[in-house]
């Protein structure tokens, strides 16, 4: 009759001693939406985008970075990569912060106001160089 509790018992001893590691960063599930909806972001600038922030129109709090991690390849944009991020749908203002080049260096930021995003039109968001007048 023991023998029927073993696998149990050795179940609930691995999983008790897994529980303590990768004691690092906590994985952060992604959120679950209603009606979810995609924006995506697209790096066309020099340097890498390290963070994206969204906020419902017409709020003041920019919330957690969509990245969701401080991982440091996870968590950027590359030039020429693009990262699509799931959102509820809905009308969001976007702030990206980035570098200017490769290079360690000031953070620098973008934003987008007023970008509609629904379940069936996605939100695609071109970062590119500011042009300058070069007079």
């Amino acid at each position: 009759m023991r023998l029927r509790w073993f696998p149990t018992l050795a179940v609930a001893a691995i999983a008790f001693s897994l529980s303590g590691c990768g004691e690092g960063d906590p994985v952060v599930p992604e959120p679950m939406f209603d009606n979810p909806s995609i924006v995506r972001v697209v790096n066309r600038l020099q340097g890498p985008v390290l963070f994206v922030h969204a906020k419902p129109c017409g709020t003041n709090d920019w919330g957690e970075d969509l990245f969701r991690t401080n991982d440091p390849i996870e968590g950027t944009i590359q030039p020429g990569g693009s990262r699509d991020f799931t959102v509820e749908a809905g009308c969001y203002d976007l702030r990206a912060r980035h570098l200017e080049s490769t290079e360690p260096g000031p953070l620098i930021e973008k934003f987008a106001f007023n970008q509609a995003a629904s379940p069936v039109t996605p939100v695609i968001w071109t970062l590119e160089e500011d042009s300058r007048d070069p007079t």
